[in-house]
């Protein structure tokens, strides 16, 4: 078998970060991308944490990268339906618009992302029903059309499918105290008379500096924080009436609003299982991707022998992270390909 270079699965920016990197040691990348296009979610997200640097200026950044180097290969509109480990390569199947290729690679990293948890899940706030309901990414992407409305009255309410074990998933998803803290801030700075609400479980700010950037959300724009669960959106005289609880006070609270705002859990993306036990690696109980225990592995995202992955189909993750897996995975294609266990170039 011919030994046709790094294969890289998902061209988001986790994908397009292990490309560079493996393609700058002078190898041959192959990176596949399901859709017409590269840069996954981030592509269209607006201003990012902690520096505000806009999606699509950071995804154009690195494609520009990506064009600029012949090592790397880029496949759009491709699915891979096959991956397996043979005589110690990893053989791909993968067609375009039904043109079936196989191609066989001395090492892959997979970097299948993340997709948005249905806010339709939840009929009690009315997503897809109700105008003026969006999700948090329904807000990025539409985020002027979004803020030249006029608003009164928003309401942002955390942990949509997260931490609910009874219709949503278990764990934290992460990113979206802060995006929803940026959200709140980009609403109150277009409409400084705006009044904005945020309900939440907890507050998690695991970022640098990121309780400050909450903090400061709540005294210099005066965004309510309100500790507590949303019981019901019902449309009003064309509003949205807000029945919820203060549980920190213990009261019940009716508010009316022009905006409501779902923060969805991230999930994992529905073609990431499948790819992975293919080659013999594991997932945890939600889906995501397991690494090799750090017993048997010396780089964190690596699957099996010779597989690697980035990026938020091993767990919810914000854009800094997403890329430093990128340059992780990469690394560890370098050092397995280096080691003698993978091909030679």
């Amino acid at each position: 078998m011919l030994n046709e270079g790094v294969l890289v699965i998902g061209g988001g920016v986790a994908g397009m970060q292990a490309a560079i990197d493996i393609a700058a040691s002078g190898r041959e990348v192959v990176l596949i991308e399901k859709d017409k296009n590269l840069g996954g979610h981030v592509k269209e997200y607006g201003a990012l944490f902690p520096d505000l640097t806009e999606g699509a200026s950071l995804v154009g950044q690195k494609v520009r990268v990506i064009k600029s180097n012949p090592k790397i290969t880029v496949l759009l509109g491709t699915e891979v339906s096959k991956l397996q480990k043979v005589d110690g390569l990893i053989k791909a199947n993968y067609s375009n618009t039904g043109n079936p290729k196989e191609k066989i690679f001395s090492a892959a990293v997979i970097a299948t992302g993340f997709e948005n948890f249905d806010g339709k899940k939840y009929g009690e706030y009315g997503y897809g029903r109700f105008p003026g309901v969006i999700t948090g990414i329904d807000f990025e992407h539409q985020e002027e059309a979004v803020l030249k409305k006029p608003i009164q009255t928003a309401v942002f309410i955390k942990c949509v499918g997260s931490r609910d074990r009874s219709k949503g998933m278990p764990y934290c998803s992460k990113i979206c105290c802060m995006y929803t803290a940026k959200q709140a801030l980009e609403l109150k700075k277009a409409q400084p008379k705006a009044q904005v609400y945020v309900f939440y479980m907890d507050i998690r700010s695991n970022f640098k500096n990121g309780e400050e950037f909450v903090r400061g959300v709540m005294e210099n724009q005066h965004v309510k924080y309100i500790r507590g669960r949303v019981g019901k959106v019902i449309p009003t005289n064309g509003r949205l009436l807000i029945r919820a609880e203060d549980t920190l006070m213990g009261v019940p609270l009716e508010l009316e609003a022009d905006l409501v705002v779902l923060a969805t859990a991230m999930v994992p993306s529905p073609n990431t299982p499948e790819l992975v036990t293919q080659v013999g690696g594991n997932l945890d109980n939600n889906g995501f991707i397991m690494p090799i225990p750090m017993t048997e592995s010396e780089n964190p995202m690596s699957l099996t022998e010779g597989v690697f992955y980035a990026g938020a189909c091993g767990f919810p993750c914000d854009v800094k992270d997403a890329l430093n897996q990128g340059s992780a995975a990469a690394a560890g294609v370098l050092s397995y390909l280096q080691s003698n266990r993978g091909a030679a170039k």
